[in-house]
């Protein structure tokens, strides 16, 4: 058996090895409560839009039949 020496580590790796994780500066469950936020915004103005569209019907076919029968 020979005993082989082993290669000398690549420098890059061992540059690459002593790096440490930056700090993500952001919060992520603001950022996924504003992209639901978002997503739904939407959606919230079209039902906004309807049940103002029925408030105006109720008050309109209120006042008729309050006048109607007078």
């Amino acid at each position: 058996m020979s005993d082989s020496v082993p290669p000398p580590p690549d420098p890059l790796a061992v540059a690459l090895a002593k790096l440490e994780p930056a700090p993500h500066g952001f919060d992520r469950d603001a950022l996924m409560f504003a992209a639901g936020r978002e997503s739904k915004a939407r959606a919230v103005s079209f039902w906004k839009i309807v049940a103002t569209i029925a408030l105006v019907a109720a008050a309109v076919f209120a006042t008729l039949f309050v006048f109607r029968s007078i």
